[in-house]
């Protein structure tokens, strides 16, 4: 500590000169001394708690010398580089944890504020223009003038990347809260954007490209991580006009509904006394109190409660103080969901000025015109590897060995995926603005630039896109952070291409087609599926389940489109892969509802329906889209809401004033029209089903499958609508007047599902006739398991297994004395008497059929294959001669 305070003392101070005061220090001492403190930091690794940075950031170093002394000896090149260097150095983030991460990232917020001013922007801008033109020239200085110019491209993405701070976090000031507005501002003024521009175009050809690549990357992520997309188009002056408005009326419109109504009548004047047996008093003004209906415990229960213990397999990266997600854009209207965020409900920062929105439009558009694709191909292709080929499912934390050598850093994936959602919805709506002023001068509407977002909606990215949703969803058991990126960025892919689909010009509707069509074919629809179904509202992130939904309700927009194009029912192709194979498969749209249909998708589905106030318009209409058409695709599937769970909080939704005004109510009219449709189909089945009241008592899907009565629920389901008069149920019913108990029917169903269900006389009677006509077919136990009732579900290993136990076959012990060995024959079973030899255990050793030359095999084979048809044929003739014979119940073969 006393050596680096030494070193520190000789960087110069500030002196009063004359009016002015300068920074002055003596030139060779501070040479030496800039040169210790570079050594030092070189050698402050994590094993030793990289002591020196956090030293050095306890002293404000940075801010109270090495700042003034860069801005103060700019043109003494040897002082400057030096001062650069270590700049860098100290502004790069170190792998530190719990309280001491907290205190580096205080010190990174301070060097952050240090360079927010004017000054030190131009003399940085000039720097790397200076360092660029060298490069070009091919002078002398050109090694220098490159590292000069790395060098800074590095300091402005140390400093960009750290996080503004906000209430309750570390190194919070009310300055500091809006940095990354400071910077961007001094971005447009300085014209560092346009250098980024220049620098874009040529990154091919550099150098090194993959680190400029991703340090360029970098610094343009964050400026989009707090710029509107939406804004930068179209402006925000209406949405800002009705924002205040709307708030004003709904608060309004609940003050006035929840006010209790004045009594007309005159025996009780305007106010009315209670008292209660405990001596509590309460005065109403009204004997119209309307009861409020709360929820129980167990739903409040299921409510996300994003647990901050951090699993070492699954890590959420949004607990980690570093990582700056999106936080604008239609990002934020998912961020509403989860309200553990700290800044997805905040107020407005200090809005940006009207020049600096008109630069930051014409950057980006330039941007995607220009480099947008080429950068992110070389994004793409240096992303690092996860942490174990086995595991890809694992979080890599920041230090690991491999981490170091990756220019992305800890975050590249889903900064790379972030940068991907941000663009691909900017540049929707850049052609939704194009169209608009289109429309409005009566012009030709123009045809979206698929070209300018090649990099982000090609079949390369795509899928990419999907894998991930694959691998940090169904794969990892839902890694939670980043499949709520994953899923972002797909489902801004499907809605630029759900514009691509809709174009009119016939080349570009075209790609849209075969995009929509790899979508489908990279079984994307299946594995939101699987998300929707496995999702668990008290553990994972309800953004999940939203980004989710939005995904595939523009896959069954986009299937229903072609379809409609077509003029029929269209076929999709799909591929779905596992750890050994890959199997295709064909599906079409009702298929895959059909396939989301289930009672667990429902209850999630209607549980963020229940966050209906925290919706957006777009959301709540997917929602309820999505639930309806579940409901219709099966007649059976209404009846998952036939319970007194779902009616009371269907009330508790009706009861909300928010929902029933006039006015306000119209954003939920398409849910309140869902929500009739439910109650209408439960009354229309209590006119059939007097017992449908009672129905609403027990849980239509039991948390245990074991306690099913029926096979299936949907059988179950049937039966409540049809007045329990289908053939399962009635067999039900019949078996419970012969005297057997509900126990006793799921006791049978639960043993049926296991295997273990006791074989009865019947069956035991046609095993022994039957199996000497199949005895000798190689398909002996799954045709004798066809001409055993249904409802016992045997397989062919269940009627293999009781043959033996009946001593039809005896099975030969293969252990004992192994082949070609002495004691191998005497190890082998005899069959019993009146027994025969397994027909389904393969020969000990295989026989040879083929000649010396080879030869026979061929003819032998095809002999072989004739007699297996005619003796199949046969035996199929003979089982039908002789079926009038048995006294058994007619059954149908298992299809």
């Amino acid at each position: 500590e006393t050596e680096l305070h030494e070193a520190t003392a000789g960087l110069g101070n500030w002196h009063q000169v004359g009016d002015k005061p300068q920074y002055l220090v003596n030139r060779e001492e501070c040479i030496s001394c800039m040169r210790d403190l570079q050594i030092a930091l070189k050698h402050d690794v994590a094993e030793t708690g990289h002591v020196i940075r956090l030293k050095l950031g306890e002293w404000k170093v940075l801010p109270n010398h090495l700042v003034p002394l860069f801005t103060s000896y700019r043109e003494d090149s040897d002082i400057s580089s030096l001062v650069l260097k270590v700049l860098v150095q100290l502004t790069t983030r170190c792998d530190l944890y719990g309280a001491e991460q907290l205190r580096h990232l205080e010190h990174l917020q301070d060097y952050k504020e240090a360079f927010a001013k004017k000054d030190v922007f131009i003399i940085l801008m000039g720097m790397l223009v200076e360092n660029m033109e060298e490069d070009e020239e091919g002078g002398e200085r050109k090694e220098s003038g490159a590292e000069v110019f790395a060098a800074v491209l590095s300091l402005l993405r140390n400093l960009v990347s750290v996080p503004d701070p906000g209430p309750g976090d570390a190194g919070f000031t009310p300055m500091r809260r809006g940095l990354q507005m400071v910077y961007i501002r001094n971005f447009h003024d300085e014209g560092v954007l346009d250098f980024f521009l220049l620098f874009g175009e040529g990154l091919s050809s550099e150098e090194d490209s993959e680190k400029k690549a991703w340090a360029l990357a970098d610094i343009v992520y964050h400026i989009c991580t707090h710029v509107d997309p939406e804004s930068l188009t179209q402006g925000t002056k209406e949405k800002d006009k009705s924002a205040l408005r709307e708030l004003i009326a709904r608060e309004h419109v609940d003050t006035r509904l929840r006010t209790p109504l004045s009594s007309r009548h005159k025996g009780f004047g305007t106010a009315i006394q209670s008292r209660t047996a405990q001596g509590g008093s309460s005065i109403a003004t009204s004997v119209m109190e309307s009861a409020d209906v709360s929820k129980g415990g167990t739903l409040w229960r299921r409510e996300f409660k994003d647990p901050n213990a951090r699993n070492e397999k699954k890590l959420n990266m949004f607990h980690d103080p570093f990582f700056v997600d999106l936080e604008e854009g239609s990002v934020r209207d998912h961020n509403q969901l989860n309200t553990h965020l700290k800044n997805s409900l905040e107020g407005a920062k200090a809005p940006l000025d009207a020049a600096v929105v008109a630069g930051l439009r014409k950057f980006f558009e330039e941007f995607m015109q220009t480099c947008f694709s080429s950068l992110v191909h070389i994004l793409r292709s240096t992303l690092g590897a996860p942490r174990s080929a086995g595991q890809p499912h694992l979080a890599r934390r920041a230090g690991d060995p491999e981490e170091k050598e990756q220019p992305g850093g800890p975050f590249d994936r889903p900064k790379l995926l972030n940068f991907l959602s941000w663009f691909l919805e900017f540049h929707r709506h850049h052609h939704a603005a194009a169209v608009s002023k289109a429309k409005k001068a009566k012009e030709e509407i123009p045809v979206i630039d698929i070209a300018a977002v090649q990099g982000a909606i090609d079949l390369d990215m795509i899928q990419f896109t999907a894998a991930r949703l694959k691998e940090y969803g169904k794969d990892s058991m839902i890694h939670v952070s980043m499949l709520v990126v994953a899923l972002r960025t797909l489902a801004q892919q499907v809605k630029t291409i759900d514009i691509v689909v809709d174009s009119k010009d016939q080349d570009t509707r075209d790609c849209g087609e075969i995009l929509t069509q790899n979508i489908i074919k990279d079984d994307v629809m299946a594995n939101c599926a699987w998300v929707m179904k496995n999702f668990k509202t008290s553990s994972h992130d309800p953004r999940i389940l939203s980004y989710a939904v939005e995904v595939y309700h523009y896959m069954l927009r986009l299937m229903k489109l072609l379809s409609e194009r077509k003029g029929q029912k269209l076929e999709f192709q799909v591929e779905r892969t596992s750890a050994r194979f890959v199997r295709r498969a064909i599906t079409t749209m009702e298929q895959e509802i059909a396939a989301l249909a289930e009672a667990k998708v429902i209850e999630n589905l209607f549980h963020l329906l229940e966050k209906y106030k925290r919706h957006s318009a777009q959301l709540n209409s997917m929602l309820v889209k999505l639930i309806y058409q579940m409901i219709r695709v099966r007649r059976e599937n209404i009846v998952v809401f036939f319970e007194l769970s779902y009616f009371s909080r269907i009330q508790r939704i009706y009861a909300d004033p928010v929902v029933r005004d006039r006015r306000s109510g119209k954003r939920y009219q398409e849910m309140m029209e869902l929500l009739k449709f439910i109650l209408r189909q439960f009354f229309k089945c209590a006119e059939t089903n007097h017992c449908a009241f009672v129905e609403l008592l027990f849980r239509k899907v039991p948390e245990n499958s074991k306690d099913n009565l029926l096979e299936s629920h949907t059988a179950e389901f049937a039966a409540i609508l049809d007045n329990y008069e289908n053939e399962e149920y009635a067999r039900v019913l019949e078996n419970m007047r012969a005297g057997e108990t509900l126990k006793t029917l799921k006791t049978r169903q639960q043993a049926m599902q296991q295997g273990t269900l006791p074989w009865t006389e019947q069956e035991d009677e046609l095993l022994r006739t039957r199996y000497p006509i199949y005895a000798m077919h190689p398909l002996c136990a799954e045709l004798l398991a066809a001409e055993l009732p249904e409802d016992t579900h045997r397989t062919g290993a269940k009627v293999r297994k009781r043959l033996i136990e009946l001593g039809l076959i005896v099975s030969v012990q293969r252990g004992g004395a192994g082949r070609g060995q002495p004691g191998a024959n005497e190890n082998r079973e005899e069959p019993a008497a009146g027994g025969a030899v397994d027909p389904f255990e393969p020969p000990l050793k295989k026989p040879r059929l083929d000649g010396e030359d080879g030869t026979a095999a061929g003819g032998a084979d095809e002999a072989d294959d004739t007699m297996l048809e005619m003796d199949l044929e046969r035996l199929l003739d003979e089982a039908m001669d002789a079926e009038n014979s048995l006294n058994f119940p007619e059954t149908q073969p298992d299809s």
